[in-house]
């Protein structure tokens, strides 16, 4: 997904229209042992976690239905056109989310993990399905599949395995 599937593509699932009134900022901590800028001061060596911001555009209605949690944060703030969304990758936030749009993003076996913790979080009983059922059809090896399927309480995943 992440690595396979251009930016551009999560940009245009998202973009601004006529059927969005909220936009979601996405704060990712980029802090990776690799990507970290290191800035010297002249007390100390100081190293600074880069975040980079996204935007995704969504219909308030549509995420309210499928997640308590969204309707919550909507409705705690009616009037807000903008919710920032911390510890959160863009494109696996963008997977989870897609499973709105008629076309989902798949999951990959990099990013699946971090798709199922991102539904978890947000109570998005409709993206959990989606990839249990994309875990099913996957050709993954079994422990895999048995290894999701009891870290993320997957029982759909676990009753077609029985």
């Amino acid at each position: 997904m992440g690595d396979n599937i251009p930016i551009n593509v999560y940009e245009s699932m998202f973009a601004k229209s006529e059927s969005t009134d909220v936009c979601l900022i996405i704060k990712e901590d980029e802090s990776q042992p690799a990507k970290k800028s290191r800035k010297l001061t002249a007390s100390s060596d100081v190293t600074t976690s880069p975040v980079l911001t996204r935007k995704m555009y969504v219909n308030r209605a549509t995420l309210s239905k499928r997640s308590t949690v969204f309707e919550g944060m909507f409705a705690a703030s009616p009037d807000s056109t903008e919710f920032t969304i911390n510890d959160a990758k863009y494109d696996e936030l963008a997977a989870v989310l897609s499973v709105t749009e008629p076309t989902p993003i798949d999951p990959t076996e990099e990013n699946v993990e971090g798709i199922l913790r991102l539904a978890d979080r947000f109570m998005l009983l409709d993206a959990t399905r989606y990839v249990e059922s994309f875990i099913s059809r996957s050709g993954w090896d079994e422990k895999k599949k048995n290894e999701l399927s009891k870290k993320f309480n997957l029982k759909n995943l676990s009753q077609r395995r029985d």
